[in-house]
């Protein structure tokens, strides 16, 4: 990926042997390499790492863990966040502002960003197992191309980071639990958003606010969600 030092800001130094991986290395390289010809690709390849160009890893505290970007015209790079903008929100999206709203703001309506940057700007890393998606294909990139990327940058938060809370959301996100040091760091499981939403059933998630309990206990700060 061109620039890849200039995307990644403040998250170089931590992430410098991650993004020297070779195999890292020769998958970003192909992933550019579809960007160049054309390939029907999601999101915008400026926006690929936006998810730690807007989290500040001197403020790092929480990562929710998504799948891969939408397939459509609303990823940003950030997992689950639409553009600036947005007036029907996408229904992954949907469903955890009304989560918010329910379990935070106890049903009273306020000021939702759906870019989600504030979030971000706080400390969230709004991380897909996947950067990027192709066509209309889920989890098309997954395995081959981006595995040792989110391998890595979990293996490497262990090692150098302690308090994090993750949000696992779906079994893809759940399947890079072991990459994380679960004795040092809190570790939260729930069903992906989507899944609600194609099952049709009330997404119960409560992450939020254990999130902010968590964080209050352990360095007295919470979300502003």
């Amino acid at each position: 990926m061109k620039n890849l030092h200039e995307f990644l800001g403040s998250w170089n130094r931590v992430l410098k042997d991650v993004i020297e991986n070779s195999y890292v290395v020769n998958n970003l390289n192909i992933i550019n390499m579809y960007y160049k010809y054309g390939r029907l690709m999601h999101p915008n390849q400026v926006d690929v790492f936006n998810a730690f160009k807007y989290c500040p890893y001197d403020k790092l505290s929480v990562v929710i863990l998504g799948q891969d970007p939408y397939h459509d015209s609303n990823a940003t790079g950030l997992a689950f966040a639409n553009p600036t903008g947005t007036t029907k929100l996408s229904p992954s999206l949907q469903i955890i502002k009304d989560t918010v709203i329910r379990t935070i703001y106890k049903g009273e309506s306020y000021n939702f960003d759906p870019t989600l940057i504030p979030w971000a700007e706080q400390g969230v890393l709004l991380l897909n197992v996947a950067l990027t998606s192709e066509g209309n294909k889920p989890l098309a990139h997954n395995i081959g191309l981006w595995r040792n990327f989110t391998e890595g940058v979990l293996r490497k938060l262990s090692e150098v980071n302690s308090g994090i809370i993750y949000c696992l959301w779906g079994k893809y996100a759940d399947s890079f639990s072991m990459f994380i040091n679960s004795s040092s760091n809190t570790i939260l499981r729930y069903n992906h958003p989507a899944y609600s939403v194609y099952q049709g059933i009330p997404w119960e998630c409560n992450h939020f606010i254990q999130a902010n309990e968590y964080l209050k206990n352990f360095n007295n700060k919470t979300i502003i969600w």
